[in-house]
């Protein structure tokens, strides 16, 4: 049979599909309006991940102090001097920052919160597979009376139109578009970037920021600083050599590797003394 034989009654179907868009929209408005909105659930927590339902606190954030981000200095700086701007009630820009998987494009961002949040700054993390929600988050976000970075991780167009579509929708000021009290803050690796390019998303971004690839003597220098803040002591030349071991064994210079080795590293000497101290007469 052909299409053109069937008899389809198109004005039922259009009711039924405006019936179904109605009532998507009433019960995505219902998720975000049915949320307890009250000065304690941003009191208790200055970081947020959003669930699909609503906000949950992020209470044991990962934190690391954007002076200790090696290699970063002008990044550090041009992401500071943004939010001190938007904290500040003036136009700031929607952030972009690029760079390979576990080179610090996150803790760039999480960075700031020790800074600003006495100034009212918060910070809402959207994964990608959430930022169909986008729309609906800063529309809720801009009735309360705070500065809200709305992290928007892992950006892959490709792999998620739909959500990427919503995040055009917010950054190119359509209906909804984007309250003062609102910037978003998106991460994407160098390979997403350059789709993203190709599609002209970068445009919306006032501030792009490339997190450089470490170097040999960058990559021991935040081991170093992680064993330190671990209460390890200094690093050795034997142990530079294993760290370096480490990197050529996994995925090359980058902060995750170093956070990996660091922990390698302090939990088995923690272990080796232990065990000294269990092996050593007593007096």
């Amino acid at each position: 049979m052909a299409f053109d034989d069937l008899d389809i009654d198109w004005d039922y179907l259009l009711e039924r599909l405006e019936r179904l868009i109605d009532l998507g929209e009433a019960r995505l408005s219902r998720s975000f309006d049915e949320e307890n909105i009250d000065s304690e659930l941003f009191a208790g927590a200055a970081a947020f991940y959003w669930q699909g339902d609503g906000l949950r606190p992020l209470l044991d954030v990962d934190l690391l102090p954007l002076d200790q981000l090696v290699g970063m200095e002008r990044q550090c700086t041009s992401i500071e001097k943004n939010t001190a701007h938007f904290v500040s009630a003036v136009p700031a820009h929607h952030v972009l920052i690029r760079g390979g998987r576990g080179l610090g494009k996150t803790a760039l961002v999480r960075g700031l919160l020790p800074r600003f949040v006495p100034q009212g700054l918060r910070m809402v993390e959207v994964r990608t597979g959430q930022l169909h929600h986008l729309e609906a988050l800063v529309r809720w976000l801009q009735e309360i009376p705070l500065y809200f970075v709305v992290l928007c991780e892992d950006i892959e167009p490709a792999a998620n139109p739909e959500g990427y579509q919503s995040l055009l929708a917010v950054l190119n000021r359509g209906l909804i578009g984007c309250p003062d009290n609102v910037r978003l803050y998106a991460t994407m690796t160098d390979e997403a970037a350059e789709a993203l390019t190709h599609g002209r998303g970068e445009d919306y971004f006032g501030l792009w920021l490339d997190v450089p690839q470490l170097d040999e003597s960058a990559y021991l220098q935040v081991v170093a600083n992680l064993v330190a803040s671990y209460g390890c002591g200094v690093l050795d030349a034997a142990v530079q050599q294993a760290a370096l071991r480490w990197a050529e064994q996994r995925h090359g210079f980058s902060g995750l590797t170093a956070e990996q080795f660091a922990v390698h590293y302090c939990a088995e000497r923690s272990m080796l003394l232990a065990q000294q101290q269990e092996e050593a007469p007593a007096d």
